[in-house]
């Protein structure tokens, strides 16, 4: 008897061990969900500056275009708090051995970060963030995630085309996107008005060795959302960094500053058409003097840029339109001229389900005489990888093709 009452209890301590996990992952919330992104273009870059010979010749390629695998969640903590979490990592859909860059190849890539969140305060987040990075429904292609990167917004704080696009005079540190060391308060909506306040310290402070360099940041993110009205407005200062262009490192930045804002408005008519117009404003300022030569006489860097974009859904379809286009860089020693660029897409979609797609789509980057933006890649420098390749001042990237989305 007393063998079988040990079996027993034996068998409840077992069935208790299990279950007490069980328990445990049933108070909290999480979710497994991704992207994947790949298209089939021609690409080519042609009409550069220096002739035919610095051309990038047609050839096709198979792009991976930011897919994403994430986990996200959240715990009841009581009292209407609960705690918050999100690690989303970038992923290579069609990479080859060493085919990774910034945005792929490790966990927590993307966005990630864990918070606290109650229903009458907000939310406290802590973690790699966007900052100033993110046009919502100002930009609905993008946020609607059908088409490939090519067809991101050439202008307003996406970095669609590479915003160092320019050589000499035309070249300019951009703003933040997608920053380490974050954190970020996100307000209730108040008669569908959000604030977001951000601070970072995207290098860390004091990297170097006997330096009070403090490489940080701050910036605000405020929107409007009822019914088919969308409006925002960003502005991010980021401080005491390397600037892309005036020959300062980690340890020789104290003053120098990246400043940006972008005012935009959106509209979805009953008609099932979504429009969008945005507008920046970037500004790079060194404060080096005259210790750095090229500081002498050009301190200061702007460029102005906007861009509109369109969306008519028609059933499973949806066809899109874009156009961006940034102005010459004013304020370098000598001129920026023909430093600016436009940016054109036209694509169309079609959902075979809520989570699959297929698209077709066209874009191309002018560029001017002395610029050579480029699309987005996210494909890395491995071997077998189809990165867009660095074109000559002038020459303007083409891409067209298919691609197709499936999201989970």
């Amino acid at each position: 008897m007393n063998a079988i009452r040990k079996q027993t209890l034996l068998a409840a301590a077992v069935a208790s061990a299990f279950a007490a996990p069980a328990a445990l992952a049933q108070s909290s919330n999480v979710t497994v969900y991704g992207r994947m992104n790949l298209s089939f273009d021609r690409y080519s870059a042609s009409d550069a500056t220096a002739g035919a010979a610095a051309d990038i010749q047609s050839r096709n390629r198979l792009v991976d275009n930011s897919s994403r695998l994430g986990f996200k969640g959240t715990e009841d903590l009581g009292n209407g708090l609960q705690a918050i979490f999100q690690i989303e990592s970038g992923v290579t859909g069609d990479a080859s051995a060493g085919a990774v860059a910034a945005s792929t190849g490790a966990l927590g890539t993307r966005t990630t970060f864990v918070g606290l969140q109650g229903k009458t305060w907000g939310q406290v987040l802590l973690g790699r963030q966007d900052v100033y990075y993110g046009n919502g429904k100002l930009d609905e292609p993008n946020r609607l995630g059908m088409l490939p990167n090519a067809f991101e917004n050439a202008a307003a704080g996406r970095n669609a085309i590479s915003a160092a696009g320019a050589t000499g005079n035309g070249v300019m540190t951009p703003s933040l996107n997608r920053a380490d060391n974050v954190v970020s308060y996100i307000s209730p909506s108040f008669n569908n008005f959000t604030l977001k306040v951000q601070y970072a310290i995207p290098a860390g402070e004091a990297t170097a060795a006997g330096s009070g360099v403090k490489n940080t940041a701050t910036a605000f993110n405020l929107t409007y959302d009822n019914g088919p009205w969308y409006a925002q407005a960003d502005w991010m200062k980021n401080s005491d960094l390397a600037l892309a262009w005036d020959g300062s490192a980690a340890a020789t930045a104290a003053g120098n500053e990246v400043t940006a804002w972008k005012l935009g408005g959106a509209y979805a008519f009953p008609s099932n058409t979504h429009v969008g117009l945005l507008y920046e404003r970037l500004k790079n300022e060194t404060g080096n003097g005259a210790g750095l030569a090229a500081n002498v006489t050009n301190p200061n860097r702007e460029r102005n840029s906007w861009a509109f974009n369109v969306v008519q859904a028609m059933g499973n379809t949806k066809l899109y339109a874009k156009y961006g286009k940034l102005d010459d860089v004013s304020g370098a020693a000598a001129g920026g001229s023909q430093t600016g660029a436009k940016h054109w897409g036209l694509g169309a979609s079609y959902s075979f389900s809520k989570r699959t797609n297929v698209n077709v789509f066209y874009a191309k980057v002018d560029n001017d005489a002395n610029a050579n933006y480029q699309f987005i890649s996210y494909n890395g420098p491995g071997a077998g990888t189809n990165a867009t390749p660095v074109s000559a001042v002038g020459a303007d990237p083409t891409s067209f093709g298919v691609g197709v989305v499936h999201n989970f």
